[in-house]
């Protein structure tokens, strides 16, 4: 295994557990996940469903990528994670501490919008004093119509880190940057967010 010196993060939100682990901004998703404390006496894990890398989110600086998981009722402090990424053959490890979150309901942020290839890429900074629970970032002319749970929150930005969301479309000039935020599993609003 090789152990990682990038810092990663573990929320405790929602009931849940968000971990945002370090990789790179080529690898679209995990496919493996283990947890338990150092002491190693219980483990947990999931295996994510396939990334979609046509849909491709993460948090920088890093590139951290976001995996829920469920506690199943243990109580969590410091623990060691051991994940794989999706197309790599060695497992990777870090020690996490929780960090408990609390959703915000308002948000200070920014972004920025640009092509790439036949994608957009939208950037989400937290300019505020806390972390925020966001979902999908996307350009458009107008407020987006569909729902913004969508597949729910996807990652927790702590101030002064930047979601990238880059998916295949199209970016003119009077196209805004939208941001759902959470305040739940599946209560948020959309939010338009001044491009720079």
């Amino acid at each position: 295994m090789i152990a990682l010196l990038a810092a990663g993060h573990l929320y405790v939100t929602l009931g849940k557990l968000l971990f945002l682990l370090p990789a790179s901004d080529k690898v679209c998703s995990v496919s493996t996940l283990r947890y338990g404390p150092p002491r190693g006496k219980w483990e947990n894990g999931t295996n994510p469903p396939p990334g979609d890398c046509e849909f491709h989110q993460f948090v920088e600086p890093g590139a951290l990528l976001p995996v829920w998981s469920d506690p199943n009722g243990k109580t969590i402090e410091d623990l060691d994670v051991t994940y794989q990424l999706a197309g790599q053959l060695k497992a990777q490890t870090v020690s996490l501490k929780p960090e408990t979150l609390t959703p915000a309901a308002t948000a200070k942020l920014s972004s920025t919008a640009k092509k790439v290839k036949n994608s957009v890429r939208v950037e989400v900074k937290n300019e505020g004093d806390a972390p925020v629970l966001i979902g999908d970032a996307t350009a458009a002319r107008n407020k987006p119509t569909d729902s913004c749970v969508g597949s729910g929150p996807t990652a927790a930005l702590a101030p002064g880190e930047t979601l990238v969301d880059i998916r295949p479309g199209l970016l003119s000039p009077s196209m805004k940057s939208w941001v759902a935020v959470f305040t739940t599993e599946t209560a948020c609003r959309w939010v338009e967010v001044t491009r720079h």
